[in-house]
């Protein structure tokens, strides 16, 4: 059985192999998906690319970006090398870009677009410990910046050659060794960095999955951010139990209900509070026309 995070994504990849883990939408946004051997082998070149890009276990590592297939695939990167990730939104604000990159001592920082880049480049003057920024858009023309893919492709090079940093990484993985420093919403002042550790989530995905009755045949739309602690026990219990996440946003859950079909999805009261009102008021408008799309 897995002792860590790392351990838990190699597993799940052999076990589910073929199934499919993530679903993210093309430019047609139609849902297109990653299997689990897909996933791990990008994992696997991103971090071997980490590494090789100066890396070290348990270093800690900005993650600036919300629910995409990049994210999990930046994700399985860095806790594959060993690594911390330290993940928020694109909706961070200045201040709160700062505090967290400069508390954390982040040197590499992923960031998921151009308009987030701008944003980073902003605070630039004050995140002096940001050396290094890696791009997730395939679409970004930005400069000046590391490529996701092109590190994937350097991380397949290197392990075609036969480098095997990352699984080496992996052995060194204890138990209380952090994976992710999540920062609160700072509304008792400055964000405070929270720092959880491979056992509490193992704890999670072990204990905690048998009474939630996630399996293979599960379909779960992902709609909170994913960088919320709530959300990601979801996610790496979906990877365990080998389900499929489909990755939306508030924008298009609406037709995401109706193309996904999802058998679970984890959410907080206001939302499912949203969805109970357009349904009611669907219902009870005459001049209302229901649509394919989704229930309200």
């Amino acid at each position: 059985m897995a002792n860590n995070l790392a351990e838990m994504f190699k597993e799940s990849a052999e076990k589910f192999s073929n199934n499919p883990a993530f679903f993210s939408k093309d430019e047609k946004k139609a849902f297109v998906a990653t299997t689990y051997k897909e996933l791990y082998e990008l994992g696997l070149a991103l971090s071997e690319a980490l590494i090789e890009l100066g890396v070290d276990a348990r270093e800690n590592v900005g993650l600036m970006a919300d629910n995409r297939i990049e994210w999990i695939i930046t994700d399985y990167g860095i806790l594959l090398s060993g690594a911390v990730d330290v993940p928020r939104g694109t909706d961070v604000t200045d201040s709160e870009l700062v505090h967290i990159l400069t508390h954390s001592g982040a040197k590499v920082c992923f960031v998921e677009h151009d308009k987030m880049l701008e944003k980073l480049n902003k605070v630039k003057s004050q995140t002096p410990n940001v050396k290094t920024i890696i791009m997730m858009d395939k679409k970004s023309t930005a400069t000046g910046v590391l490529k996701l893919y092109d590190l994937i492709d350097k991380g397949k090079a290197l392990r075609e050659k036969g480098s095997r940093k990352s699984e080496e990484r992996t052995k060194g993985i204890k138990p209380d060794d952090l994976y992710t420093l999540i920062y609160t919403s700072g509304t008792t002042g400055a964000p405070k960095g929270v720092m959880l550790m491979h056992q509490n989530m193992m704890h999670q995905v072990n204990d905690v999955l048998p009474l939630v009755h996630i399996g293979t045949s599960d379909r779960i739309l992902s709609i909170l951010p994913v960088w919320h602690i709530f959300e990601r026990v979801f996610e790496y219990m979906s990877i365990k139990a080998g389900a499929g996440t489909y990755y939306t946003n508030v924008r298009d859950m609406r037709d995401d209900l109706g193309k996904a079909k999802p058998t679970f999805m984890g959410s907080a009261p206001r939302l499912w509070e949203s969805i109970y009102l357009g349904i009611y008021t669907r219902v009870n408008d005459p001049k209302s026309t229901p649509t394919k799309s989704g229930p309200w």
